[in-house]
């Protein structure tokens, strides 16, 4: 292990756990506990004061727009000067947020150093800014017209510790289409729907091996998973299908903005339209699909068509998407809102296949050298979600030879190199160290 992988590893920069569920409110006497420790922590370096408590937060990656601490950011607020003693901080605290604030201000959120987190990753942002090989995706002209310069990554911890990063000002907040990356949460949505074993009747789950437009069905007559376009386009029909176009997107746009923590994704409709014009290769998949009695007796070719390509024209930013990145991360709840958007056994389904599917027939190399569950878009949008710790989202239009993100691809490998997050990593860390 090299020095500067070994810092990383033991000095207790994060907290690797399980994912984090919906609990039971606590004991007023039990949130008493938590404020007078957080006060404690405070006062142990100075007056405590309601600026002092606000910036701790923040210094702690949690945003003032963080609707866990709505009750801590007004009311800490209208006291920001004012020196505080214990039971005047208890008594501004509200006693469902007393959990939260102990464990950001003593150190126990998942980046327990945050300021130390962010330099550290945009370290490896700026780094991976200097891939400039690849070439935007022409196939349909509307992503044609992608600023081929513009890199963003966004970042979400399983305790909702978030920041974005721009290589340009305004890159931070750039929208994008989803294009591909809308694959893991239409997967999740028709498990949620219909559970796992129906689901994939009508879907396999190996890699194909092949490229994700290929025209070709597995041993069962199944397109081989759901991250390929042929997988994906049945994984659609299988939402809703007695449903209306609109219902059904109105319900999938719903299931986006719950993960993006409560944040409403748009839509492009110029992509759509571009989408839709240039689409010869997803007809023939489907024609060629219903040939083989692929999909569901009830769905309607066009109908799951357009939904399809209507989900690909999701417009998201990387704040967004590293939120949905994350909720995976946490096991379904997303760490912002904590509110269960998927089930634990939905999120175990889609991270395998995002780990061996999730990079087109890249997949098995990603898996090898990065190690985690991921999904690229041509668009240029990447998701990678860290089990137990994070989600990151990359956006750079510029395309590998197998229509990945240059530039993500190059964050994943400097992101696994710093960080023991290889889901193999535990397993080669010597364990006589720590």
């Amino acid at each position: 292990m090299s020095a500067e992988r070994d810092d990383i590893a033991h000095s207790g920069a994060f907290s690797t756990r399980p994912a984090q569920f919906e609990t039971e409110e606590a004991e007023a006497e039990e949130c008493r506990g938590h404020a007078e420790a957080g006060f404690r922590e405070l006062a142990a370096h100075g007056p405590v004061t309601g600026e002092r408590v606000l910036a701790a937060l923040e210094a702690a990656g949690l945003e003032p727009d963080d609707p866990r601490l709505s009750g801590s950011w007004e009311g800490f607020g209208d006291r920001a000067g004012e020196a505080l003693d214990e039971d005047a901080f208890c008594d501004i605290l509200p006693a469902h947020e007393a959990s939260l604030v102990r464990r950001a201000l003593t150190g126990r959120l998942a980046s327990e150093d945050f300021g130390a987190f962010r330099r550290r990753i945009a370290n490896l942002f700026y780094y991976s800014a200097e891939e400039t090989s690849g070439r935007i995706a022409d196939y349909i002209p509307e992503l044609a017209k992608a600023d081929p310069e513009a890199y963003a990554m966004g970042a979400c911890t399983i305790d909702g510790q978030r920041f974005e990063l721009g290589l340009r000002e305004a890159d931070a907040g750039r929208a994008f289409c989803v294009q591909s990356a809308m694959k893991p949460v239409n997967y999740a949505v028709a498990q949620e729907l219909l559970g796992a074993t129906m689901v994939h009747r009508h879907v396999g789950r190996e890699p194909s091996g092949q490229s994700f437009n290929e025209i070709t069905l597995d041993e069962h007559r199944r397109p081989h998973n759901p991250m390929i376009n042929a997988g994906a386009i049945i994984t659609t029909a299988l939402i809703k299908p007695g449903a209306s176009v609109d219902a059904r997107f109105d319900f999938i746009r719903r299931v986006w903005r719950s993960a993006s923590a409560g944040d409403a994704c748009g839509f492009d409709q110029a992509t759509y339209e571009s989408e839709l014009g240039h689409a010869d290769r997803n007809f023939a998949l489907a024609y060629f699909m219903r040939e083989h009695g692929c999909f569901p007796d009830e769905a309607d070719l066009h109908e799951a068509l357009d939904l399809y390509f209507r989900c690909c024209a999701i417009e998201t930013d990387v704040r967004r998407l590293a939120a949905v990145a994350a909720t995976f991360a946490n096991g379904g709840v997303c760490p912002v809102t904590e509110r269960q958007v998927f089930q634990r056994e939905t999120v175990k389904n889609t991270l395998s296949l995002m780990l061996s599917c999730g990079m087109y027939d890249f997949s098995g190399e990603y898996a090898f050298t990065v190690g985690l569950p991921a999904k690229s878009g041509v668009s240029g949008a990447l998701m990678i979600v860290v089990p137990g710790v994070a989600g990151f989202a990359l956006y750079s239009p510029r395309l590998g030879p197998k229509g990945n993100p240059q530039r993500g691809v190059e964050f994943s490998r400097r992101l696994v190199e710093a960080f023991p997050w290889h889901v193999y990593a535990p397993i080669v860390v010597d364990p006589g160290l720590g």
